[in-house]
């Protein structure tokens, strides 16, 4: 999809709410603003919009032991979202279009385009159908936004393992249960969910179409076991890491778990590579201290041969420190450590299935990597507008290859509005 179709489709959005708040203004609501949270209209329970954007820009320093550094400025993400209800507000819709260029940030300009239909709703539950493009909403990290990443880019293991998006259509709801909310997704999408793929294997990526008569399902469930830890949001989608509380500072944090089924095709042979992922997930906050840890472990099965089962699997924990405002300072300090595993299986599909990508920052196939990572973010208005400066050592062991130490420099700067 070109980016005029998406610029188009932009436009004739915009234009449309505009006409509608011009043609049936409500006696309250209207047009408001708020800087790092965009533009809202309140149209009642017909109709309500929010308009946002996001930019990205990343500088990257490489020292790499067995290859050429690098230098390099990227935009990483520039996006902007339309979300909101129409009809009802038990109708929700959300729209991202996504200007960096394909291959930079994933398949194309329409990262999110779907619909949710509500239909069970209380002060206790909300239970929903939702059908079109978006996250897959596995794994923990990666199903929360970008924008609210306390490091400059998410874990390697998450990013391998998780990270992607599809189309398809999903159950998605949140119950409290004895104070204790429950949130949960089921879904069958065309594509897998791990975004660390290697090329040769089909079933990859945002805007591809299943391969065959048979799709891929997720289901993942978390629980808050000591009081709502997401805002009263029915996915996790909307969580922004660290502990950024005024008011209340006690323990509180969610464990969840996740499994999907992949059904996709080796491009090398043409037979059917069947998947199974499983996510274990935490994430806790105490007096400016946040605390995240996830495990992913995989199966990748290549049928109608007798080679070995592929079993990688991968760990990121990070630990993150929000210091107090100092004196009128508008800047507030935070400060990260993180270290992450991954650890593939040279096996049934070999080419095919390759989770050291470039994707991850990692040179060579497949392999095990370690990596070691420390980040220094300033927040000048929360993770609204902020600059993280990030060191990374990599100790990567390619399979066949040559042992390798690598040194990278990270410089983000975000802003939204």
């Amino acid at each position: 999809m070109s980016k005029s179709i998406a610029t188009g489709l932009l436009a004739f959005a915009v234009s449309s709410s505009l006409l509608v708040a011009q043609g049936d203004k409500p006696a309250t609501g209207g047009w408001t603003a708020k800087p790092g949270s965009g533009l809202s209209y309140d149209g009642g329970d017909a109709f309500g919009l929010k308009w946002s954007n996001r930019l990205q820009v990343h500088w990257t320093f490489a020292n790499n032991e067995n290859a050429a550094d690098t230098n390099t400025f990227t935009i990483r993400r520039a996006r902007t979202t339309l979300s909101g209800h129409v009809f009802s507000r038990n109708i929700e819709y959300k729209l991202q279009l996504e200007a960096v260029d394909a291959g930079s940030s994933g398949d194309g300009s329409i990262k999110e385009g779907h619909a949710t239909w509500v239909f069970s709703k209380s002060e206790d539950s909300s239970i929903g159908i939702r059908a079109g493009q978006g996250k897959t909403l596995f794994g923990y990290e990666a199903t929360g936004t970008s924008g609210g990443l306390w490091f400059v880019e998410r874990s390697s293991a998450s990013r391998a393992f998780a990270d992607a998006y599809s189309r398809g259509a999903w159950l998605v709801g949140g119950l409290m249960m004895k104070d204790r909310p429950v949130r949960f997704a089921l879904g069958a999408m065309n594509t897998d969910v791990a975004s660390g793929l290697g090329t040769g294997y089909t079933d990859r990526g945002e805007e591809t179409a299943n391969s065959d008569n048979e799709l891929s399902y997720v289901l993942t469930a978390n629980i808050d076991p000591m009081g709502d830890f997401h805002g009263g949001k029915s996915t996790v989608e909307s969580q922004r890491q660290g502990d950024w509380r005024t008011d209340n500072h006690d323990l509180k944090g969610t464990v969840g778990v996740g499994i999907a089924l992949g059904n996709g095709k080796d491009t090398g042979t043409g037979n059917d590579v069947e998947s199974t992922s499983f996510n274990l997930n935490t994430s806790w906050t105490v007096s400016h201290v946040s605390i995240m840890g996830e495990y992913f472990m995989r199966t990748d099965e290549l049928q109608g041969t007798t080679n070995d089962e592929e079993e990688p699997s991968g760990f990121a924990v990070s630990l993150g420190y929000l210091l107090d405002k100092s004196g009128d300072s508008a800047i507030q300090w935070g400060l990260g450590l993180r270290y992450n595993h991954i650890e593939t299986d040279e096996g049934a599909v070999g080419s095919g299935v390759d989770y050291l990508t470039g994707s991850q920052g990692i040179g060579g196939t497949d392999g095990d990597a370690n990596e070691i990572s420390v980040v220094v973010n300033a927040f000048y208005r929360g993770h609204a507008c902020k600059t993280q400066i990030e060191y990374t050592m990599q100790d990567v062991e390619p399979t066949g290859g040559t042992d390798t130490t690598n040194h990278l420099l990270r410089i983000g700067f975000q802003l939204e509005f």
